[in-house]
């Protein structure tokens, strides 16, 4: 979720029109182009930001007396004062009269499905009075809504959540044993499984709060349950890696899931389900394993660890893609294009505009975090010896030199390739830093990064995005057998590849947004990158939805009316703003830096400017 979960926890395309009304939007000028009405007839886009603290009510928010959030649910439904939500209050203040127009404000409720359970003895059951908490709001709040139903590794607040934690089986491992709990700004991060066996106790539980859940969705009388404009599933389902905070961006050291014993017996049934005999396996990969049982997910780092067979080798490259990644900073855009060469030749098209918060950040001159390049090289088919991988920019016509990395492709014996020829370049190209205020740094691959190609690599990260996708494919499917319809179902999943930055390897989600998926995709955004439009037009993917939006960018407020505007044009059928709070200011965090608290208050990462802009925007 890359978000301030802690605050929320157990409470909680084309452009434009015309090209007028594109240019204006690329010039910040959407507010008029909104008041103009110069928006594309469509149905009406949600925005229903996450509210944290939807439980409470006002007045038991005013009781100083009152020194925890479980204190003022408790006052609140004691005192009769359930329909009295402090969450309505504050949408009524953003959208005074009501969900109407072309944009209508909602928002999103939170249900944490490990929190529906209460200890019976020495079982587990699900509360029937927890669960009627969250449908009351949907009863109290007459808005559109959006129904998160969440049980991935953010579901951890509960006791049942930290009993789970205590067994293995309910957890993912690394090659070196169960992947340990942690933390993520503040809020517990529990390692859940992603197989699909309902016999994993976390299944079994999360599973039966899935249908409970949807069967009380179903049963909301008629005027109630048309409330519902989409219920997102899951969470932020993708696999594990070391320093879930700060590791998202490692690739020289990696360690990755699912190793326990039971998904690799899964992952041998889905090779044999893909070559149907260890032989037809052995020619297409190139190995000579006797049977499929003999097989092991790779694991092992080639460099510095002893391998009985190479298709044990494994590490950021080894299915056969190394990226060259980097930030430009182009404030007078003299850059028209960048291109990937390797060897002197075109190689592939380079995705531009990826979040890069981290160089925002450093560097005050910097205005927006889209600065963001990268390249993947496919060396899978590549010979042996050293090659070299040149950016090149386009300006006006001419092309300058952005950087180059010398690489080198060594084959599985680590036989030498000295005596192989250098690579072909080119040559005499211009240095793109010297074009007037244009900043850039490449950061990866490292200089002669040395890379190994192993198909047993390739079909690892392969089955690893099956997990995620047939996790994400029983959540839909129980909510399909208990009667929900299919429009309604969304994923909530986050996209590595729009953050400049990170490894996508970690997470081997990107095979979940599709438009050969079930159920509707559902993309969380931070920063606001202008890449997830090409990244969903490259998929096909139409009807979405932003589970998760906050754009980011203090220093450029209209950016995030820029953003709106777009997935307003790009067809999205909600942007949840994540997050607003209700929860009162006694009751914060003494360590809470309020980094999505979208608020008048905050100028933390423009979430100020923000607030005005959700306002701007539902009032038009």
């Amino acid at each position: 979720m890359r978000s301030a979960l802690s605050h929320i926890g157990r409470i909680s395309g084309n452009i434009g029109a015309s090209a007028v009304v594109a240019l204006a939007i690329l010039a910040g000028n959407a507010h008029a182009q909104i008041a103009a009405d110069g928006l594309m007839p469509r149905a009406p886009l949600l925005i229903t930001p996450m509210v944290s603290g939807i439980l409470l009510c006002n007045e038991g928010n005013q009781r100083t007396e009152l020194t925890t959030l479980e204190q003022i649910e408790e006052w609140c439904e004691k005192n009769h004062q359930t329909r009295d939500l402090a969450a309505k209050a504050a949408l009524d203040e953003l959208e005074p009269n009501g969900p109407a127009g072309k944009v209508q404000l909602g928002y999103t409720l939170l249900v944490p499905l490990l929190e529906l359970y209460e200890k019976q003895g020495n079982d587990w059951r699900i509360s029937p009075a927890r669960a009627k908490k969250y449908l009351n709001v949907i009863s109290v709040i007459d808005r559109p809504v959006v129904v998160y139903l969440m049980g991935d590794h953010y579901d951890s607040s509960s006791a049942l959540s930290q009993e789970l934690a205590r067994d293995p089986q309910n957890l993912l491992a690394y090659a070196s044993g169960p992947v340990p709990v942690t933390r993520y700004i503040g809020h517990g991060i529990i390692p859940f499984t992603l197989r699909t066996d309902e016999n994993i106790p976390v299944n079994r539980y999360r599973f039966q709060a899935l249908r409970y859940m949807t069967q009380q969705l179903r049963a909301l009388d008629a005027p109630t349950r048309s409330r519902i404009a989409a219920v997102t599933l899951a969470g932020e389902i993708h696999h594990m890696y070391p320093d879930f905070e700060n590791g998202v961006g490692e690739f020289d050291h990696i360690k990755v899931t699912d190793y326990r014993p039971e998904s690799q017996q899964e992952f041998r049934a889905w090779l044999k389900d893909k070559y149907g005999t260890v032989e037809r396996l052995n020619r297409k990969l190139g190995f000579r394993y006797a049977a499929m049982a003999d097989i092991e997910a790779p694991s092992l780092d080639i460099r510095t660890q002893p391998l009985k067979t190479f298709a044990q080798h494994y590490d950021a490259y080894a299915a056969g893609t190394l990226p060259m990644s980097g930030w430009l900073w182009d404030p007078e855009k003299k850059i028209d294009q960048i291109t990937l060469h390797v060897d002197g030749k075109f190689h592939a098209a380079v995705a531009v505009g990826l979040g890069r918060m981290d160089v925002y950040r450093a560097k005050p001159e910097v205005t927006t975090p889209n600065t963001g390049f990268r390249g993947l090289i496919d060396f899978s088919a590549m010979a042996p010896g050293k090659h070299v991988a040149q950016m090149v920019a386009s300006s006006k016509g001419k092309r300058f030199l952005l950087g180059e990395r010398e690489f080198v492709v060594v084959p599985p014996d680590q036989s030498s390739t000295s005596a192989i020829p250098q690579p072909q370049r080119l040559k005499g190209l211009p240095e793109a830093g010297e074009l007037a205020s244009v900043q850039l740094w490449l950061d990866r691959p490292k200089p002669l990064q040395d890379v190994y190609y192993n198909p047993m690599a390739r079909e690892w990260n392969r089955f690893r995005a099956h997990q995620v996708n047939q996790l994400l494919d029983h959540f839909y499917r129980i909510a399909r057998a208990e009667g929900l319809p299919a429009d309604l179902l969304y994923s909530h999943q986050i996209i590595p590849e729009t953050n400049g930055a990170w490894n996508p390897v970690l997470f081997a989600s990107d095979q979940s947004i599709s438009n050969t998926t079930p159920w509707r995709t559902g993309i969380n955004q931070y920063g606001a990158s202008p890449y997830v439009f090409e990244y969903l037009n490259e998929r096909l993917v139409r009807a979405y939805g932003v589970p998760e939006f906050n754009p980011l960018q203090g220093r450029n407020p209209e950016a995030a009316r820029a953003a709106l505007v777009r997935h307003y044009q790009a067809g999205a059928r909600f942007v949840s703003p994540f997050f607003i709070s209700v929860v009162p200011a006694r009751l914060r965090a003494a360590d809470d830096k309020r980094l999505f608290d979208i608020a008048t208050d905050n100028p933390v990462d423009g979430n100020d400017a923000f607030h005005d802009t959700l306002q701007w925007f539902v009032r038009k």
